[in-house]
């Protein structure tokens, strides 16, 4: 029973130690990371939080020193991005870049503290738009369309909605769709993109522009071609009248 006890209980030490926050922001987005304290001790005589890249390169993000009451930043990719509050130890990074992804440890006069702040930055999903790839119009005309962007992250997720609210999820994360032309002209489509930092969706597009070209074509073709074929058929009748 004791070594039962004993074994939990250095589970419980070991998952502290490396215990801590994973955090998904956005390129120019911002966060904080606050010490598990909340408060920086009057005996504190220095505050330095660093960064670990994917690499395994550490470097200092910024550091306090109490005897001359002095912050630095010594690392340049960290200028104009990091700020300190000297009271409660809070690292604020600001304009997030994709570099500035990694882990971030916090030591306290020297001693480096247990929890660990993980950090992963990733490009913001821009307004998609549609493209309507192809119509085939015959018994029942139906169109493709795709949702595209302009470089968004990979991990996006398509989301295909009309105007009666999200499609079938088995059109979830696809980005082409096919449509069929239904009965009412107004019905519409559009597309979102979605990541684990935002969300963006395109403009809509209406029935009544995606399968008017294929309406149009055929009024022209039940106008063009009676026509054709009557003058056709006069020129025939006066051909054998002067014959």
């Amino acid at each position: 029973m004791f070594f039962r006890c004993s074994h939990i209980l250095w589970i419980l030490i070991i998952c502290e130690a490396v215990s801590g926050d994973n955090v998904m922001k956005a390129v120019n987005s911002e966060t904080a990371f606050t010490p598990v304290s909340g408060s920086v001790s009057p005996s504190t005589t220095s505050i330095t939080w660093k960064h670990r890249d994917n690499a395994g390169v550490v470097v200092k993000v910024i550091e306090w020193d109490r005897e001359d009451d002095s912050t630095e930043i010594p690392n340049p990719k960290f200028r104009s991005h990091a700020s300190l509050d000297k009271h409660n130890g809070e690292l604020t990074l600001r304009y997030l870049q994709l570099i500035h992804t990694g882990v971030y440890t916090l030591d306290i006069n020297s001693k480096e503290q247990r929890k660990q702040f993980s950090l992963t930055v990733i490009e913001p999903v821009r307004k998609p738009y549609i493209n309507k790839i192809g119509c085939k119009l015959e018994d029942v005309p139906e169109c493709s369309l795709s949702c595209d962007d302009d470089d968004g992250p990979a991990e996006s997720t398509v989301i295909w909605n009309s105007a009666g609210g999200t499609l079938y999820r088995r059109d979830r994360n696809t980005r082409v769709l096919t449509v069929t032309e239904s009965s009412n002209p107004e019905n519409s489509y559009s597309c979102t993109l979605k990541s684990a930092v935002n969300e963006e969706t395109s403009d809509p597009v209406y029935e009544r522009d995606l399968f008017d070209e294929g309406s149009n074509t055929l009024l022209v073709t039940a106008i063009v071609v009676p026509f054709i074929a009557g003058v056709l058929f006069l020129i025939l009748i006066i051909w054998c009248f002067c014959c």
